[in-house]
């Protein structure tokens, strides 16, 4: 059959403006990536993707299931065939998966147009999983509809694979989302899957497409078949489920996940990731400008590396002596970088440092670095509850000492916040 005979027969055409519609109408809603991106590709592409997923999964089942209908009406696997039955599937199937494939890469195709920024593999990673979960979408909808009428098999697979995939980032139990075949969070900047996060997504549904394909060869015993089938399902569910049972409700992610541009002020590394960097040099000056002032003050400190912590994501890393994380892009931004990296100075690197005795310290460091105004309405939002103690007499008190007995101070000051 000619290709274009073959598109043209195929239920996927009449489904095509419905199906594609779905997900670039999610992609200008709620899959729209955040205006703060940065021009960071896998945030980018993630948005419009994890709501695509579902609805690409969806149409693959229901359409594969109708194509299996009506091969079966028309008397196809009773009539004898040069070619294998498989290629007869897979010819059948083609604008079916072709279609799917088309609603999952529309959507982060655009929105990295729109950004003006080119994929890279983190970017495209959780794309190639989809891809490959449409094809086993593909061959269980196949096989269902060889047994199941169309009418029946169609629109319930599009429910049922619809709200398995698009409700498992609700369900208590986190694996479940692990193994859906959607990549199941929104990247932030700086964040990209890590291997563990994807592949139990093909293995999962690919072990019981699989299967299915096992069940599905031709040999005069259907019992031995059936149960090859099962026994390589079975170790693939089982085995992708023991892989990521003891996964958090976060999938395994790579943070920093970007190029970072640095600058030296003295022996201090200061890095920015390459989408912000256009600031680097008001960060090397606020770093040098907080260093000096410490020095002066008797408080000599010489970290190795200032390091933006924009790309941690959702998870941060502590400073400490020798690598301060301080936020430096949203520091710039704000024009308040020396601030930023005077409270990281300050060295209180606990949880749960002493409020009476985190205030004060931070206070006197910012006298010193000439940031008050920056403490003052940062003191405004920690005090909304109120005031753990006389920061201001406290501090009226340590800047009448003399420079050494101030420096001293605020080297015990600083152990005593965190002792506790």
């Amino acid at each position: 059959m000619k290709l274009t005979t073959l598109f043209r027969s195929s239920p996927a055409l009449w489904a095509a403006p419905v199906a594609i519609a779905l997900p670039l109408l999610y992609y200008i809603g709620p899959g729209h990536p955040p205006s703060d991106a940065y021009g960071f590709a896998p945030e980018i592409t993630s948005y419009p993707l994890y709501f695509a997923y579902s609805f690409a999964y969806a149409v693959t089942s229901a359409l594969a299931a109708w194509v299996s209908g009506n091969l079966r009406q028309a008397g196809i696997w009773q009539m004898n065939h040069a070619r294998s039955r498989y290629r007869i599937a897979a010819q059948a199937m083609l604008p079916v998966i072709m279609l799917a494939w088309l609603m999952l890469i529309l959507p982060p195709m655009i929105a990295l147009a729109v950004e003006g920024v080119w994929p890279t593999w983190d970017s495209i990673s959780p794309l190639a999983v989809g891809v490959i979960v449409c094809v086993w979408h593909a061959v269980i909808g196949f096989t269902v509809g060889r047994w199941v009428p169309k009418v029946i098999a169609a629109p319930v697979l599009a429910v049922v694979t619809w709200v398995a995939v698009a409700f498992t980032v609700t369900v208590d139990s986190p694996w479940v989302r692990h193994v859906s075949g959607a990549f199941p969070e929104q990247l932030m900047f700086g964040e990209a899957p890590a291997w563990g996060a994807l592949w139990p997504h093909v293995a999962f549904t690919g072990s019981v497409a699989i299967g299915l394909v096992v069940a599905w060869i031709p040999v005069r015993r259907r019992t031995l078949a059936v149960l090859a089938a099962l026994a390589v399902s079975a170790a693939g569910v089982t085995g992708t489920y023991e892989a990521v049972k003891d996964y958090n409700y976060n999938p395994p992610l790579k943070t920093y996940a970007v190029t970072m541009e640095c600058a030296h002020t003295g022996r201090t590394k200061v890095c920015m990731p390459e989408q912000t960097a256009t600031a680097l040099p008001q960060a090397v000056n606020a770093t040098h400008t907080v260093l000096a002032a410490f020095e002066k003050a008797g408080v000599p400190t010489s970290p190795k590396a200032v390091i933006d912590s924009l790309p941690e994501g959702r998870f941060s890393t502590q400073s400490t002596a020798s690598i301060w994380r301080v936020p430096l892009t949203m520091a710039t931004e704000r024009q308040d970088a020396t601030f930023a990296v005077t409270v990281v100075a300050t060295g209180m690197n606990c949880s749960k440092p002493d409020p009476l005795l985190r205030r004060v310290v931070i206070a006197w460091a910012a006298h010193i670095t000439g940031t008050t105004q920056s403490w003052e309405r940062l003191r405004k939002t920690i005090d909304r509850q109120g005031s753990p103690g006389d920061v201001d007499g406290i501090l009226r008190s340590v800047l009448s000492r003399p420079a050494k007995e101030q420096a001293a101070w605020f080297a015990g000051a600083s152990r005593q916040a965190c002792a506790g």
